[in-house]
């Protein structure tokens, strides 16, 4: 197909091989786990936007030749597509092993916080892509506990869901008298703990103080921290868990790094979804959001 035809265009940096339920495939033959495809050119095909009903785009894969493919979902920093006759690719930016699995981002989580994000430490605060396996952080409770693994999760945006991928801003002072401290920024679907509930970053949006972000890039990264336990640590000054092990490692780019002991889950109440948020909760973030001037939706809706 000639490449004035498609839009949107992308290079990922791999495309590999996998089995029909999402496995890299092992082996070094053209487009297996030793020996990938590079620098692929892909492009939605004569509409910036993958139509749900036909999602097909064109690729161009050196060494691997040329075509179009039925987008199935995102995975990471990519996507899996089907190039028919049996044929799985996995569209990735992030280096892979023999049977390192393409999970499907719509059914998973992502749990992290974005780059900048200031963690409180026994000597001040620092941003939370600077720490290391070793270095302690401060808990909500005051102890200082050693950091067990930095996990990172590039997302690329380009065939995401918006709800599951984009983060939640949560203004200075959205929770409380300087809390946070400054702009949080999570993913939807990591707990902060307030009032002794676990409340995901989603369940708290309402489009003011609270409100997920559009003006990220393409390509971001996420960040979490995992302790010998699921913990609190201070995010900007706000109680927010750590990496628990109830989701697979392999869903972030330096896995192989990763401990594979099990994490025991803290005992408190998990809120999902707004629903679900105690209304005594609603009320005061609504109250913060007004003495912050911002008006929430159901202010506009009132």
């Amino acid at each position: 197909m000639p490449m004035g035809q498609c839009m949107d265009l992308k290079i990922f940096r791999y495309a590999y091989a996998v089995t029909a339920d999402g496995y890299v495939i092992g082996g070094s033959d053209p487009g297996q786990a030793d020996n990938p495809f590079v620098d692929v050119l892909i492009g939605t095909v004569d509409d910036p936007e993958l139509d749900p009903d036909n999602p097909v785009f064109a690729y161009v894969a050196p060494d691997g030749g040329s075509g179009n493919a039925y987008f199935y979902y995102a995975s990471g920093d990519g996507l899996v597509a089907g190039l028919g006759s049996g044929v799985y690719w996995w569209f990735t930016d992030t280096e892979q092993e023999a049977d390192a699995y393409a999970e499907r981002d719509g059914d998973s989580f992502i749990v992290c916080f974005l780059a900048g994000t200031m963690i409180a430490t026994p000597t001040g605060e620092v941003a939370i892509e600077t720490l290391e396996a070793g270095d302690l952080v401060l808990t909500a409770d005051g102890s200082a506990k050693p950091v067990r693994w930095l996990a990172r999760q590039t997302v690329s945006t380009l065939f995401a869901d918006p709800l599951k991928v984009m983060p939640v801003r949560i203004a200075a002072g959205a929770l409380g008298d300087g809390v946070p401290l400054r702009d949080l920024s999570v993913s939807s679907d990591h707990a902060l703990e307030i009032d002794g509930v676990l409340v995901q970053a989603g369940a708290l949006v309402n489009t003011a103080s609270i409100a997920r972000r559009t003006d990220m890039p393409e390509i971001f990264v996420y960040y979490h921290v995992e302790l010998d336990e699921h913990a609190l640590i201070l995010a900007e000054g706000v109680p927010a868990e750590t990496f628990v092990d109830n989701v697979t490692r392999r869903r972030f780019d330096n896995w192989q790094e990763a401990p594979e002991a099990p994490i025991l889950e803290l005992d408190l109440p998990r809120v999902k979804s707004a629903r679900q948020l105690p209304r005594h909760i609603h009320e005061r973030l609504a109250a913060r959001a007004e003495l912050l001037g911002l008006a929430t939706r159901d202010d506009r809706v009132a």
